[in-house]
């Protein structure tokens, strides 16, 4: 049962055409995953999809009935609202099916009578249909799994991923039939993203997401969509098969050009010569002479990001952190900590969600002050501090200018000095993208403006807070080896 069609849809901002023509339906049970570079429109999509914004051109058909659940990117909840309330209160349908059902049953027992019994048995009627007998176990579990412990908190006092949790549970409890997601992983600890795979592998769970987490799609979908160069390919596998489908697509398509620019040469020849008998088979010649042409022009420029940049120099203390303690209220973070950074290591933290990781960063970089102990910071030492929470800076500038405000010159590790347009170059803003306020870009390519103004002051120490958070996977794998 096809659940969502999507028929000759195309999308483009000014005179940016994110993308034309795309046809894919979503059946039942599909567990399809949106690949693409950052920049191409794939939050644009899922908007659509979701009813939030509208195409240019073309349709989206959802199957009557079928109840749609949509987790933005960048979730907008009611800042008046608690936790409790938002849940309770929102648009959730589940939620409203409980609520009406709750109140049939006191009806029911207050005064039975034909109207309330009539009453009772709809709202049984519709509890069946939504699945909802276990809904307060399932709400008890989802926002467990999620860390979302005080319901009375307000939305007002949310982090961002905070932000996104709550969101993600409101839509997971709601038990659509078809969920949309926009990078779901983002901000999940280890154990959340362990969990919430074992949730969407279900097979009565069909599911259309975007995400940059490699192992996750790897183990959740069975369906890819690939947009590359305006054109839609499918991939009926997971991420694995995908990339194996890819690489030969792409060894075809370069083993075709190369035949197409041999056979150009011989016709090009042929063209030289300019036959004076035009025949009808000479003309048709000429004809294949220009679709050669255009076949052998069809060379592929794959953008990639290029890292490599002056590193200052390091002397013999790195970093001393001595019997550090810190704590809010009655959460520790860190008790007696202790630890000698050496050079060249590479070290990864985890743990839950709210333990402290983002606050121990800090404390490193002197942004936080510990309640006690001593952190001895080489004098060599310059730290570039990549946040979780992206960069601050004033959206209305336009990316070269954000840049320039740092550097018109920067040194790469080679030596060579390159200007800030060259550098955003290395980073895939093209000459056109660097011209386009901040405020029109997608979030990846916010995030790597974020990575660029960390990299452009050439730190030797760099911390990375959730890193690949919205980067695409090409970007993703550039900064696994500029890491290694």
């Amino acid at each position: 049962m096809t659940y969502l069609s999507v028929e000759n849809l195309s999308k483009s901002f000014g005179l940016k055409i994110l993308f034309e023509g795309i046809t894919f339906g979503i059946s039942k049970g599909d567990k399809t995953a949106l690949i693409a570079q950052n920049g191409t429109g794939k939050s644009t999509l899922l908007k659509i999809l979701a009813g939030k914004e509208s195409s240019d051109s073309g349709r989206v058909m959802i199957q009557n009935g079928i109840r749609t659940g949509y987790l933005e990117q960048e979730p907008e909840l009611e800042p008046g609202l608690t936790i409790q309330e938002f849940i309770s209160r929102g648009s959730s349908e589940i939620m409203t099916i409980v609520e009406r059902y709750e109140k049939a049953v006191a009806e029911q027992a207050e005064n039975f009578n034909e109207e309330t019994q009539e009453a009772f048995m709809v709202a049984t009627s519709a509890m069946d249909a939504s699945n909802a007998w276990d809904f307060e176990q399932r709400m008890e579990q989802v926002l467990g799994k999620l860390n979302i412990t005080n319901l009375n908190q307000s939305i007002s006092t949310l982090s961002g991923g905070e932000r996104k949790r709550v969101a993600l549970a409101f839509v997971l409890l709601d038990n659509p039939d078809l969920l949309i997601l926009d990078e779901p992983t983002n901000h999940l600890d280890v154990e959340m993203i362990e969990w919430l795979e074992a949730y969407l592998a279900k097979s009565n769970i069909t599911l259309f997401m975007v995400t940059h987490d490699r192992y996750f799609l790897d183990r959740v979908c069975n369906h890819i969509l690939e947009m590359d160069g305006g054109k839609l390919y499918h991939h009926k596998g997971n991420y694995s098969y995908f990339l194996q489908k890819r690489a030969e697509r792409e060894q075809v398509e370069r083993t075709e050009v190369a035949k197409a620019g041999q056979l150009l040469k011989k016709e090009l020849d042929w063209m030289r010569r300019q036959p004076k008998a035009r025949t009808t088979k000479s003309k048709s010649r000429i004809d294949a002479f220009y679709d050669t042409k255009e076949r052998a022009s069809q060379t592929k420029t794959e953008q990639e990001m290029e890292l490599g940049i002056s590193m200052q120099r390091m002397g013999g203390q790195i970093l001393e952190l001595e019997h550090i303690s810190k704590s809010y209220d009655d959460t520790v973070i860190l008790d007696d900590f202790s630890y000698s950074f050496k050079k060249g290591e590479k070290i990864g933290i985890i743990g839950k969600n709210g333990v402290g990781k983002s606050t121990f960063l800090k404390i490193i970089t002197g942004e936080e002050e510990a309640d006690s102990g001593d952190v001895k910071t080489g004098s060599t030492i310059v730290y570039g501090h990549y946040r979780q929470d992206g960069i601050q800076i004033d959206e209305q500038l336009r990316v070269i200018d954000v840049i320039k405000e740092v550097a018109e010159v920067i040194e790469l590790a080679d030596g060579k000095r390159i200007s800030a347009s060259q550098f955003l170059e290395h980073f895939m803003f093209t000459p056109e993208m660097q011209y386009t306020p901040v405020h029109k870009l997608s979030g990846g390519e916010k995030r790597r403006i974020g990575l660029m103004m960390v990299l452009i002051k050439n730190p030797n120490f760099l911390i990375l807070d959730e890193p690949t958070n919205d980067l695409d996977l090409t970007t993703l794998q550039k900064l696994e080896e500029f890491l290694q």
